[in-house]
């Protein structure tokens, strides 16, 4: 496979897995603000998520955030950008993607520029324009797992994949702990954290107690049953880059299957034994550090980046 290909590839399903991360945390920010938790901090969540909208001195209402988060051409992290960007990498790649995984790209394309969506979001029910387009999202999982051979561009899909979700799942816990800094509750906060990252009913059949914050924690960044958590991520991204042994140059195999090795070293092993809030932060910023240099040392030895 050519590196521009495999790039494509890579970054499509890198959008795409950014794309269902942020639409399932705006889904559950949005339900939070309108049920339990009181001033929510919009603007907390758009600087974390990206968006460059000029803050304001006045509290920044609920529409207008989504708004921008979701469908502002002007947000260059937009899920509307995502999209575009995913379909994008997909058109230049077709003769490497299924005919039907093309077709869920464009129809995902097509949903969120409908005017229907805008004015769900704008003036009707948000939470419905989220669940029609959260559908789309695992309509798109779906089909590429039913649908894509297993030859080496499932292969850097998947890489692609796991290394955002990590990215993901790390942020979205970092700035729930901010929140949890200013507005307290922690019951509500980790149980929207947990619902937000598809995890609340996952929690409650495996910890089977009260909501803690030693649990939470541990589900997200080390539980290797949960499909969210980072460590779980980071062992998939071993196993599926150990496909390309027998398509790589010695020397760089060598060297990225050492990387991976180490940053799953330091994660199991430099995490906290009880963690907390406070001890947590460090493993977050250094984790998110190394699967950054993973990510880039990763395109440099098979995507042809300087």
């Amino acid at each position: 496979m050519l590196s521009r290909v495999a790039d494509a590839v890579f970054w499509m399903a890198r959008y795409m897995e950014r794309t269902d991360n942020i639409l399932r945390a705006l889904r559950t920010n949005y339900i939070a603000s309108q049920d339990e938790i009181q001033n929510f901090d919009w603007q907390l969540w758009m600087d974390g998520l990206g968006a460059a909208a000029q803050k304001s001195e006045t509290k920044i209402a609920y529409r207008d955030a989504l708004y921008q988060l979701l469908l502002d051409k002007e947000n260059d992290t937009a899920v509307l950008t995502n999209i575009v960007r995913a379909r994008e990498n997909a058109r230049s790649v077709q003769d490497y993607v299924t005919k039907e995984v093309w077709q869920c790209m464009n129809d995902y394309y097509h949903l969120i520029r409908e005017k229907h969506t805008e004015y769900l979001i704008l003036h009707g029910d948000p939470v419905t324009a989220f669940d029609n387009l959260l559908r789309e999202s695992t309509l798109f999982y779906g089909t590429v797992d039913i649908t894509m051979n297993r030859g080496e561009g499932y292969t850097f899909l998947n890489l692609g994949k796991y290394v955002e979700r990590m990215l993901r799942s790390l942020d979205i816990l970092e700035l729930k702990i901010k929140e949890l800094g200013k507005q307290g509750n922690e019951l509500v906060q980790w149980k929207y954290l947990l619902y937000s990252l598809s995890g609340y009913e996952f929690h409650t059949k495996f910890y089977r107690n009260t909501l803690s914050t030693e649990n939470v924690i541990h589900q997200i960044i080390m539980n290797v049953q949960f499909p969210h958590s980072v460590l779980y991520c980071l062992l998939q991204v071993e196993r599926y880059f150990k496909r390309l042994d027998t398509i790589s140059l010695p020397e760089h195999f060598k060297e990225m299957e050492f990387l991976l090795g180490r940053a799953i070293s330091n994660l199991r092993y430099g995490a906290p034994a009880k963690p907390t809030v406070e001890n947590i932060v460090p493993l977050i910023e250094s984790t998110r550090t190394e699967i950054k240099s993973l990510s880039q040392k990763l395109a440099a030895l098979y995507f042809g980046y300087s």
